[in-house]
């Protein structure tokens, strides 16, 4: 893949690199695209949470018991059993 970048950017990872920050650009990009990722995530996350929120001010909460951990491990145990993959937002 080729990239083209303006040149406050080519600039800034230079910078980063030349002060020891990164070994070379690619390091330095490679760097950028996961911030920018964890930034997804993140606002991702803070988009549930608002709903969870929001369930909670409308009364919707459930009461976290034993019995209902253990429904739940039987249920995440039966998933697996069937292959299926646990959901992304609660198994970081």
């Amino acid at each position: 893949m080729s990239i083209q970048l303006d040149s406050r950017s080519e600039a800034l990872i230079r910078q980063k690199v030349e002060a020891g920050l990164y070994s070379d650009a690619s390091e330095a990009l490679r760097e950028a695209v996961r911030l920018l990722d964890e930034r997804d995530r993140l606002q991702h996350l803070r988009a549930l949470l608002a709903v969870g929120l929001e369930q909670a001010d409308r009364g919707e909460l459930v009461e976290l018991t034993p019995e209902l951990l253990e429904e739940i491990d039987r249920e995440v145990e039966e998933r697996f059993q069937r292959g299926e993959l646990p959901n992304p937002d609660v198994c970081p």
